[in-house]
């Protein structure tokens, strides 16, 4: 498809007027762009590979088959071109694999300096089924604390390893028996290993020993750097005088932060309209801000919906599975939503297809994973509120429609939560919980300005 019509239809060479011109690849019989004379952008990418990996007599290893074949049949040939072009890291990696000759594995890549070349290769073998699944962000830690540690004293080494083996490594993993280990569970326990290290430091820098120290030398250091480099010390602390390692000394609690007022009302409706009938938006933007913006949803949480959340019932309304409920979609934002689930199920960053991989509504760059940190940006790049804000102004929107237990579990947050939202908006469900004595639908659907929302009130 070269050209489009008076209807910006795509449209061949032939139609465009282009019928002298033969647009099907010599080698594979396949229709497409031909970078260079005799192969298409796809033969290319076969070529590059074969160039990378494999051996005198042109053969591939067994164990990366499925590596290859995957980025033989990738809908995009022209990115894995970009990717694996000479001078890139992930072609210095494949060399390097391609050299060694030995079988890939997690504890092989872990050799390697972490970076982003080495994380997305990992994740492309992952995603292809050349590696098994791990919990990626916790298995991060123990390479990157082995980096943060290789410069430093012998004793301020040992002594850091220690709190990390026994306190945020051993949280850490406790954590991902019961959910995810998340990106920002990552950042949570980077920044108190960082903190950590930097008091040590600091201490040395005085001519100081931690056993010496008092509570004078904590608040001089406190006021060295901002509140975000030196509060997270405060469980490295605990955990020293708990072991007799310090005296009595200690970092107090972080305020919390101030709250943010949500945004108005008409601010939240007027982005919601551009969410819904504004066509210059990216569909990602405009699905997840829809959501956001309606529901009150965390941008985190919308990031891991799936496609198949997305259900459409007999009576041709869409629905949303969120946590063990689901929310009803009104019509113009069910239309957005499945313009995006209609994407999402069309890129294939890696292969056409992948058994047993998961369809994430919003893919992210990394194959087999969710957008995120993308998300985030678009959503602050085109819609011109503050999130947080936002989400407040939903919730306060529907704390005062809702009671709070009704709230809290179709919202799947925690029900101190819903009451917080439920008094803010100084919501007097009396008349509710009287005419809920007097019922025995124990399931009733609940409509608002908005649309229906569908779950169990108790």
């Amino acid at each position: 498809m070269i050209g489009t019509d008076s209807a910006d239809t795509p449209i061949c060479g032939p139609c465009a007027g282009q019928s002298d011109r033969d647009y099907t690849c010599p080698r594979c019989g396949e229709s497409g762009f031909a970078q260079t004379i005799g192969r298409c952008l796809r033969c290319e990418v076969g070529d590059r590979i074969h160039e990378l990996l494999a051996d005198a007599d042109g053969v591939l290893r067994l164990d990366l088959q499925p590596f290859v074949t995957a980025l033989a049949t990738v809908d995009s040939p022209n990115a894995v071109l970009q990717w694996l072009r000479p001078g890139q890291p992930a072609a210095h990696l494949l060399e390097w694999i391609h050299a060694i000759d030995v079988p890939v594995t997690h504890d092989l890549l872990d050799c390697l300096p972490p970076g982003l070349a080495v994380h997305r290769l990992r994740q492309t073998l992952v995603h292809t089924g050349v590696l098994p699944e791990r919990d990626e962000y916790l298995e991060r830690l123990v390479p990157w604390l082995d980096n943060l540690l290789a410069d430093q004293p012998a004793t301020r080494a040992h002594l850091l390893r220690t709190y990390a083996t026994w306190t945020v490594l051993r949280r850490a993993r406790y954590r991902a028996r019961s959910k995810q280990f998340t990106p920002g569970a990552n950042n949570w326990a980077r920044s108190r290993l960082r903190a950590a290290l930097r008091l040590l430091c600091w201490i040395d820098e005085q001519g100081l020993e931690l056993g010496s120290i008092r509570q004078d030398h904590i608040d001089q250091w406190l006021l060295t750097g901002r509140p975000e480099s030196t509060y997270p010390a405060r469980e490295f602390l605990h955990w020293a005088r708990q072991r007799r390692l310090a005296g009595a000394v200690a970092i107090p609690k972080k305020r919390s932060r101030t709250t943010l007022a949500p945004i108005t009302d008409d601010e939240r409706w007027q982005q919601l309209r551009r969410c819904l009938h504004d066509n210059t938006l990216p569909t990602p933007v405009r699905a997840a801000g829809a959501l956001v913006l309606l529901y009150g949803l965390p941008v985190s949480r919308v990031a891991l919906l799936r496609c198949d959340d997305i259900h459409i019932d007999t009576d041709q309304c869409a629905w949303v599975h969120y946590g063990r409920h689901r929310l009803r979609l009104p019509p113009a934002v069910a239309a957005v939503v499945l313009a995006q689930r209609d994407q999402a199920t069309t890129v294939s960053p890696v292969g056409r297809s992948h058994p047993g991989g998961v369809a994430w509504l919003f893919p992210g760059g990394f194959p087999g994973r969710p957008a995120r940190d993308a998300l985030y940006r678009g959503l602050r790049l085109h819609l011109h509120v503050h999130l947080r804000r936002a989400r407040s102004a939903a919730l306060a929107g529907l704390a005062a429609e809702l009671p709070a237990a009704v709230l809290a579990q179709l919202l799947d947050i925690n029900i101190n939560t819903a009451l917080t939202w439920t008094r803010h908006t100084q919501a007097d469900w009396t008349a509710y919980l009287a005419a809920r004595r007097n019922t025995t639908d124990t399931k009733p659907c609940l409509t608002n300005k908005v649309g229906l929302i569908r779950g169990p009130a108790e």
